[in-house]
This record gives structure tokens, C-alpha cells and sequence, in this order.
């Protein structure tokens, strides 16, 4: 079997579920990893036993790698995954795809163009739970759904996170971070969303990391952080009929 060799770029704190889960893969080897800062790509690749810990550049440009893996922050995921692209690799990225619908559409046509493929998290709709729910609905074990809700609710990622300033930039907070994996849940078990309304609200200008190991260092909020939305008239298909719902989903720290 010929394996699929992969370049992992980004080296912080979610890359670990990215070295353990590849290697569960037959099909898969991760060939190199890349990040800014060069030394903390090397101890994930002494860490995993990876051949190669490179600058960023040279991981797209390697030959060998066909799938690269974008675990960078949010703001520069677009540009990232182009470069990809433009090297004639399939890419798979980190939510959120993109921080924007017009750089969405920039990267899906980069990708048609160059006849290559591209994927994005979450894949957590995929798990035992959020299917086992799925076969429920479609088994008609509940009914037909009226209604459904999801929160996320957290202080913020200062209390816990080693590097939190990404999200309270561009392309960060709980709609953009956390938000896909709720959304994408209701959209997986109940249907595409016809209608969005939506309240926010930026609660503190400012918050302070309380996690090590920047502890006491004040970051500039420049994100929404308090976010209600109701997603509303769903299109559910069930046994050829189309019902109409109303799915209201939260995203925010607890403020």
C-alpha cells in the first residue's frame, strides 16, 4: 500500500491531536512539520519521531508531500492554504476555513482551478455520538425535530490556553473557534439553514491571560465575544417529506 506522505504547518498547542490521530492511519506519513518559530517544529518532531522540522516555505515546496495539513491561526489561514494550492498540494485546514465568505470562495476556486482537493474541521460530526443522534432522527425514534439549541459557554481561552491572543483577533471568538462545531452538528442532524439572525456584543474591551506561561499580559480584544444567534426555518429532510424548524445556537464566554 502506497502511503500518502503529509507536512503538518503549525506546531502549537492543537497539533498534538494532529501527530497522535495521523498515525492511527495506515495510509498516512507524516513526512515534515513546519512552524514560525523553527525550535518549537523541532520538538514536535523530536516529540513524534518526524523526519523533518522545517520554515514554512520549504515544507510547501517539498516534492514529496502531497497533503498539508494548516493548523495556523485563523487570520492567515487563506493565505497559507493558496500557497499550498499554488504548490499542487490537497489541503486540509483548521477551522475556520477561512475568515470570510470572499476568501472562502478565493480558496475553493484556487482549488477547482488547479484540480485539487480541500478540506476543513470540524470532522467531530463523524464521531460514535453526533451519529449515533443522526440514525435516531433519521430512524423517526424522536419524532419529527421542532426545535434544537447549542451553547458553548467558557470564560475565554486566556484561562487556559499557553497562547490565546489569536482568538480575540480577526478571524477568532466563539463564532469563528468554537462556533463550526455547534453549527456544524445542527446542519449534519437537521438540515441547511435557510434564515440567521443574530445579537453580539463585545463585553470587554480588554482581558488578562491567567495561564502560563504569559500569566498578567493584557490582550486587546478586537472580536465580538458574545454572540446569540437564531438560525431559523431549517430545511429538514425526513422520509421525502420537508418539515420546518427553529435552531438557536450560543456562542460566548460567560460573561
Amino acid at each position: 500500500m502506497r502511503k500518502a506522505k503529509i507536512g503538518i504547518i503549525g506546531c502549537g498547542k492543537i497539533s498534538d491531536a494532529y501527530f497522535k490521530g495521523c498515525k492511527r492511519f495506515n495510509i498516512l506519513e507524516i513526512s515534515a512539520c513546519a512552524d514560525i518559530d523553527i525550535k518549537r517544529a523541532r520538538e514536535k518532531a523530536k516529540q513524534y519521531n518526524i523526519a523533518k522540522a522545517c520554515m514554512v516555505d520549504e515544507l510547501i515546496a517539498d516534492k514529496e508531500i502531497s497533503i498539508v495539513v494548516n493548523l495556523t491561526i485563523p487570520k492567515v489561514h487563506t493565505e497559507i492554504n493558496l500557497g499550498i494550492l499554488k504548490f499542487g498540494k490537497h489541503v486540509y485546514t483548521e477551522k475556520p476555513f477561512a475568515v470570510s465568505r470572499e476568501e472562502s470562495e478565493n480558496v475553493l476556486v484556487a482549488a477547482k482551478k488547479a484540480k485539487l482537493l480541500v478540506g476543513s474541521a470540524p470532522d467531530t460530526f463523524l464521531g460514535a455520538g453526533i451519529q449515533s443522534c443522526r440514525k435516531l432522527i433519521d430512524d423517526g425514534a424522536i419524532g419529527i425535530p421542532v426545535a434544537a439549541v447549542a451553547f458553548m459557554v467558557c470564560r475565554g481561552h486566556e484561562s487556559w490556553h499557553p497562547n490565546p491572543e489569536f482568538y480575540y483577533e480577526r478571524g477568532g471568538g466563539p463564532i469563528l473557534d468554537m462556533g463550526p462545531y455547534y453549527l456544524t452538528a445542527l446542519v449534519n442532524l437537521l438540515g441547511p439553514m435557510k434564515t440567521v439572525t443574530g445579537l453580539t456584543k463585545k463585553t470587554f474591551p480588554e482581558r488578562i491571560i491567567t495561564s502560563q506561561p504569559k500569566a498578567g499580559k493584557k490582550i486587546l480584544v478586537e472580536v465580538e465575544t458574545h454572540i446569540r444567534g437564531q438560525h431559523a426555518f431549517c430545511e429538514w429532510r425526513h422520509r421525502n417529506a420537508h418539515h420546518e424548524l427553529r435552531c438557536m445556537a450560543t456562542q460566548s464566554p460567560a460573561d
